[in-house]
Parts: structure tokens; C-alpha cells; sequence
């Protein structure tokens, strides 16, 4: 293994999760305070597909995470879900809210409800 970029891994990066301790299918998404070292929850991910196993749930959260912070290291998940994942940027009431839903496209060709990403603040990209 190659420790080339060790101290680029284990920076703080301006974005992390953690498990939601309300609801066991949730994830709480933060950022970095800009003054402090501490974070503060910004939004969330919670996963409407009750039968999909809690490990690839949280490795999706940790792709979304890794994109929010630019990171190029993504989790490849396509062996383990044999889907294709699609999303919609639904509108919101408020222009600085994201609401992303994301659905799963199996061998059947009907997509389905799969879980909702809400963020406080707007993604310029999604």
C-alpha cells in the first residue's frame, strides 16, 4: 500500500456523516465550521428502501460525501446492488435547499424509490 497521499486522506474535510441516533435508516450529513474545528448538521439521507442492507446504504452516503468534498475515491458498488441508481433534484420552497431523490432501476425496468438526500444549503452542481 502506498501512503503517496496520506496526508491528503486523513485531512478534516469540509463534509462527513454520521449515523442519524433518531432513526436507524438516516444519516445526518455535516460541514466544517469555518472558525472552528467543530461541524454542524446541514442536512440529511434517509433511505426509503427499508430492505436494503445497512452497509451499501452508508457506502452510498460515504460516494455522496466524497463528491460534496471533490474527492474522486468512490466506493464502486456496481458487483453489490446489480442496479443502476438514478436521481431527480426535486423542487423545494427555499432557492439555498437541495432535495435530491434517488431511485434504483433493476432488471425489470421500474425504477423505485430508494432514499432522499436534503441538504440546507443549494448544490451548484446536482
Amino acid at each position: 500500500m502506498a501512503f503517496d497521499n496520506f496526508n491528503e486522506i486523513t485531512a478534516k474535510q469540509p463534509y462527513t456523516y454520521r449515523r442519524n441516533p433518531m432513526y436507524d435508516h438516516s444519516f445526518v450529513i455535516l460541514k466544517q465550521l469555518e472558525e472552528g474545528e467543530s461541524y454542524e448538521p446541514v442536512g440529511d439521507y434517509t433511505v426509503l428502501d427499508l430492505d436494503e442492507d445497512s452497509m451499501l446504504s452508508e457506502k452510498k452516503v460515504m460516494n455522496l460525501v466524497a463528491l460534496m468534498n471533490d474527492s474522486d475515491d468512490l466506493i464502486d458498488m456496481r458487483k453489490e446492488t446489480g442496479t443502476r441508481l438514478l436521481y431527480y433534484k426535486a423542487p423545494t420552497d427555499e432557492p439555498n435547499k437541495t432535495r435530491i431523490i434517488f431511485y434504483t432501476l433493476g432488471a425489470q425496468g421500474v425504477s423505485t424509490e430508494n432514499a432522499v438526500l436534503s441538504l440546507e444549503e443549494g448544490l451548484e452542481d446536482a
